[in-house]
């Protein structure tokens, strides 16, 4: 088959169906820009899609303006809609200024495609072998060094499509050549100083030219190791789904049954459903530890911006929390965010200045709604399975220097003697889950 049926063949796979949007993620660089022509040459068979092409623009290099410049009249050229969404990265962030700002790269992709649309990306084989090197070096297990998926689709519905993925860089240089393209140079793909950029310049022309069949086998190999995750997700699903309560916390009792490998696979599928990062091999070692802590204790594990917990038997999943160490704060507007992230409070006009929110306090007698009798806060806490992490965060909302109810994490408890006629003025709404 000669080099352009090849080629377009793998993007036309990926054109047939329904019309929808369809996105090409243009850098500006060779293979960007071939699967960018590509796309152009394809349109007319294709009519009933929407077509654009996105250039983001991180701002890293002193010549990113003049390559957004080129990417516009490439586009114009071709007659292809064209945006430029314009991004920060974190140099100081985990992982690295790579991570960073291929993290944002691919959020402002989604970010300006549409809910079932399709992003096509420029990967090739050897970007797969260098993806599985990484992976390699950072000791992954079978997730990892599936690394990059021909196609995936994520949680906005939006598919992310590579049709080069099993092309070799001398294939889509070749033809990029062959057709006069000019594409864009990154000046900064020859600093060796960044991991793939060593990989790329220093390892992988040494081991292409002892086993010139690697990247090919390397990305057999991924896909050998996303068949392997594929089966132990759907075990660690079943295993899962008995597990958990309302709250998607796990039943430690439960997970205690199961060997070690199993916790730690299964506590690994669990943190990935609430898109968590993997802890670190050292933060999965402390599990046991957690998992067997006295009743009354209160152990947890750091995994970034998240802990591990636990509470009533129960493994909890818990974002970090920076709270404020003193609220007093009177509502004087009848719509109010709550401090510490607790969620939204709507009231009646009529109160507007007249209700206060303030910290919570554990020596507080208080007598809920219903109840015969009052007690301690921190006894009404431990009756309602309030954990101690939403302890911390709850706060109180008075009204003529009485407390007429507290405010948790998943819900506001009136106190007994509060005329109806506010409580029902009274609107609480939870914040939706940060996980």
């Amino acid at each position: 088959m000669k080099l352009q049926n090849r080629i377009t063949e793998c993007v036309s796979q990926f054109l047939e169906g329904s019309g929808r949007q369809v996105v090409v993620a243009y850098s500006g660089g060779v293979d960007s820009h071939l699967l960018l022509v590509t796309v152009a040459e394809l349109m007319g068979q294709y009519p009933a899609h929407n077509y654009l092409a996105i250039h983001v623009n991180h701002g890293l290099s002193p010549n990113a303006d003049q390559w957004q410049r080129h990417c516009q009249q490439v586009c114009a050229d071709l007659d292809i809609s064209f945006k430029v969404q314009q991004v920060k990265v974190d140099a100081r962030a985990n992982g690295g200024l790579e991570a960073a700002a291929r993290k944002v790269r691919y959020q402002a992709l989604e970010a300006m495609t549409e809910h079932d649309g399709l992003i096509l990306l420029g990967q090739h084989v050897q970007d797969q072998l260098e993806t599985i090197l990484l992976q390699l070096k950072r000791g992954a297990g079978p997730k990892g060094l599936s690394a990059m998926a021909q196609s995936a689709v994520s949680e906005n519905s939006i598919t992310l499509a590579r049709p080069f993925l099993e092309l070799e860089k001398r294939e889509i240089l070749q033809l990029a050549q062959q057709k006069g393209l000019q594409w864009i140079e990154d000046e900064s793909n020859q600093n060796t100083r960044f991991d793939r950029n060593f990989l790329r310049s220093e390892v992988i022309p040494t081991m292409l030219e002892r086993w010139p069949n690697l990247a090919s086998a390397a990305s057999r190999s991924a896909q050998l190791c996303a068949q392997q995750q594929q089966l132990l997700d759907e075990v660690n699903a079943k295993h899962l789904q008995s597990m958990i309560n309302s709250r998607f916390a796990i039943d430690i009792n439960k997970l205690l049954d199961l060997s070690t490998p199993w916790q730690n696979q299964i506590v690994r599928y669990w943190l990935s459903e609430q898109k968590v990062e993997m802890p670190s091999h050292t933060a999965l070692g402390e599990l046991p530890k957690l998992l067997c802590a006295k009743q009354d204790g209160n152990p947890m594990i750091d995994i970034g911006l998240y802990q591990l917990r636990r509470f009533r038997e129960h493994l909890y999943c818990v974002k970090k929390q920076v709270l404020e160490s003193e609220v007093d704060l009177v509502l004087t507007t009848a719509s109010t965010d709550l401090p510490n992230d607790l969620g939204h409070l709507r009231i009646a006009e009529k109160y507007v200045g007249q209700l206060m929110i303030k910290s919570r306090a554990n020596s507080l007698k208080f007598k809920p709604l219903g109840s015969s009798h009052s007690k301690l806060l921190k006894q009404w806490f431990k009756q309602w399975d309030v954990p101690v992490w939403e302890r911390e965060r709850s706060l109180l909302l008075c009204w003529q220097d009485r407390v007429i109810a507290v405010i948790c994490e998943q819900q506001i408890i009136f106190a007994n003697d509060v005329p109806v006629e506010l409580t029902s003025s009274i609107h609480f709404r939870v914040n939706p889950p940060q996980l």
